[in-house]
């Protein structure tokens, strides 16, 4: 009798150009497996392990997949509607729940996100001072999950100083230092401290490993919208309204606005699109495996048809390469030319080089 396998609907296999991912959901985990694995595993239903015709590689899978609770065996072809498929819709009752700002916080802006719900509040500062403690108890009466600070320069002495008042401070999630000697995290009165070496500046430009995340509610976020600037606002040290760190482009200031304008601003279709925009829709992007664990902070460009980056990610989806790792080529190198006129990939370039790096 052959037996009966259904998938997890909490873990989701994801294509990328070489290889596939399954994002584990519920343990906020992942598992690579090949495009061929990929294709079996896609389904909704029963699976059809009969495709693989080796039974070793079959059997192999199947406990492989099992031991991590990837799949499961059921006893009745009548029970498969008793797991129906999960949505992968997203629903927002809230079009602004991050942002970030400077220490020098416009009182207007803590007046003006009263009614939303925040869940991320980043404040971004040179050094941990009372400035700083001060811009955290002004956001104090409002419902935030949690703050994040960032601070461009390390110094022992002051964290030594304001340790405790940090601690009296409820709503402070982690925070973040940059230019320390060596990179640590500890956990210290429920507040996460984090050291980086880099500074400020380089980390909020690029992706790190460090910045992807598997959930449930960020797979549903990147499936359907763009992960960093959805429901973001950003406010520049002048003041200026806009969607991310590294963003030019302004929607006014928010010193000079008054309540409604303000939220016609971040409700308006110009606001929104980069929010609205999904890694479908964005050259490379489309192809890689990680697309719906990234936290992409670059700044995209609307294309002929695609939406695509002048300046390239850390990682590339043709060779399966991050560039710390031994073997890495950037875009160019691999034979793959990216420009608002769209993708072009030199295919006998890129099989040469992808079995170099891969076979060696």
């Amino acid at each position: 009798m052959m037996k009966l396998y259904l998938r997890n609907q909490l873990c989701i296999p994801v294509i990328g150009f070489n290889r596939a991912i399954i994002y584990d959901l519920g343990r906020k985990d992942y598992h690579f497996i090949s495009k061929a694995h990929y294709h079996i595993l896609k389904t909704d239903g029963f699976i059809n392990f009969n495709r693989i015709s080796d039974e070793s590689e079959r059997s192999e899978l199947i406990d492989f997949l099992l031991s991590l609770e990837i799949i499961f065996e059921v006893t009745s072809a009548r029970e498969e509607k008793r797991f129906p498929k999960i949505s992968k819709a997203l629903h927002h009752t809230n079009q602004l729940t991050h942002a970030v700002v400077h220490v020098n916080v416009s009182k207007n802006f803590i007046d003006f996100v009263r009614p939303h719900h925040l869940q991320n509040l980043s404040i971004i500062s040179a050094q941990i001072d009372d400035e700083v403690i001060n811009a955290i108890k002004s956001f104090a009466h409002l419902e935030i999950d949690g703050i994040y600070l960032y601070i461009e320069k390390f110094n022992a002495e002051s964290l030594a100083k304001y340790e405790q008042e940090l601690a009296r401070q409820p709503a402070v999630f982690s925070v973040n230092f940059f230019g320390t000697d060596s990179p640590q995290t500890k956990l210290k009165d429920n507040i996460y401290y984090n050291f980086f070496t880099e500074n400020f500046e380089d980390y909020q430009q690029l992706l790190t490993v460090d910045k992807l995340f598997v959930n449930q509610d960020f797979f549903l976020e990147a499936y359907n919208k763009h992960s960093y600037y959805n429901g973001k606002i950003y406010i520049d040290q002048s003041g200026n309204i806009k969607n991310g760190l590294n963003n030019i482009q302004g929607f006014g200031n928010i010193n000079l606005m008054g309540y409604d304008e303000f939220q016609h601003t971040i409700n308006s279709y110009p606001f929104l699109e980069l929010g609205n925009l999904n890694k479908k829709e964005t050259l490379v992007c489309q192809h890689c495996e990680f697309r719906y664990m990234c936290t992409d902070i670059r700044v995209p460009e609307k294309g002929a048809e695609y939406w695509f980056h002048q300046l390239e990610c850390v990682y590339n989806p043709y060779i399966s390469k991050w560039s710390n790792e031994a073997g890495y080529l950037d875009l160019k190198a691999s034979g793959i030319t990216v420009s608002a006129s769209g993708c072009k990939i030199n295919k006998a370039k890129l099989s040469e080089t992808f079995n170099k790096i891969w076979t060696t």
